[in-house]
Parts: structure tokens; sequence; C-alpha cells
């Protein structure tokens, strides 16, 4: 077993994949899998459901690369990643992990390193920022919601005064009796 992703470098918010290029004991790619091994994804205490490996080769036309299966995903934070590999290859029983690092496959960065010509914000950034404004939006629209009253209340007072204006003109301009 072989493992890394399937694009490297992995960059945070763009899509990749976990790789598995799988041999037999005699150095032959296996390429008869089929659904009995899955992976989970696993970074810090987060974890993917098993996701089934597909392969990433095609005996008929002979493209890609015979015993290369691959799970798509996205990762969204840069750091060491887990891959778990749980199932049965040939009837042999699988439950193994590794894990990004220096001396394996490579960790998954954030991608200013590699922009050009602008450094754009990451979606995590993007995340972070959104949330730090939430409290500002909510007092807004309470500030908004209590002017809103009070534009009410306002408007009321100026439709009584005008009323009352208008009761004043017409009992002015009635003549008066002795």
């Amino acid at each position: 077993m072989t493992v890394g992703w399937a694009d490297e470098p992995s960059y945070t918010g763009f899509k990749n994949g976990v790789q598995l290029l799988l041999k037999d004991t005699a150095g032959k790619p296996v390429t008869d899998l089929g659904d009995t091994l899955k992976v989970a994804v696993i970074f810090g205490t987060q974890k993917t459901g098993l996701q089934p490996l597909e392969p990433a080769f095609d005996p008929d036309t002979g493209l890609g690369t015979p015993g290369e299966y691959n799970a798509s995903i996205i990762p969204t934070r840069p750091g060491n990643y887990t891959f778990r590999f749980v199932g049965s290859i040939h009837g042999q029983k699988i439950d193994e992990s590794f894990t990004s690092s220096e001396k394996t496959f490579n960790p998954v960065e954030d991608p200013t390193a590699a922009e050009f010509p602008a450094k754009d914000p990451s979606t995590g950034e993007l995340a972070a920022g959104i949330s730090r404004l939430g409290p500002r939006i909510d007092a807004a629209q309470m500030a908004a919601r209590d002017a809103g009253g009070g534009v009410a209340q306002s408007r009321m007072l100026a439709i009584a005064g005008i009323v009352l204006g208008a009761a004043g003109i017409i009992v002015g301009l009635q003549p008066r009796r002795r």
C-alpha cells in the first residue's frame, strides 16, 4: 500500500483525493479490489464516514495507473491528515492508518504561498471574518428595529398634529356668535 494525496502539494479549498497505489507481494498491481476496502479521512478530532475507493485506471483503454484507487475530498484546513483504510483485500483483513508528515506524504498547505498575482483569503479566513461580523450585524438589526419603532411613533405624532392643526383652523374660520 502506497498512500498520499492524488494531487501534491495539497492546498486547502481545492478538490483533491486520497490516493492508494495497491500492489500484491509479488509487486503486481491489484486491479480487482471492488468495494472491499474503504477509507476514512481524519483531521484532529474530526473524521469522515467510510468512503469507497474508486479505480483511477481503465483496464479497457489502458488509461491511468493500474492499481491506483482514489476517494475525492476537498481539504478545508491546513495541517496533517490521517487516512484510515478499513476492509479487506482478497480476503485479508485491513485496518491501517497513514498520517501526513514531512516523512510520509505532504500535509495540506494554505494556498497563499502559491497564489499569483494576488493573495486571496482562504475559505477558512473568510468564514472566521463572517463569524466576527455576526454580532455587529445583530446589533445593527436591533438598532434598525428600534429606530423603526421611533419612526412609527413620530409619524403618529405628526398625523395627530396635522389633525389638531386642521381642527384649529376650522374652528378659527367659523364666525363668532355673540
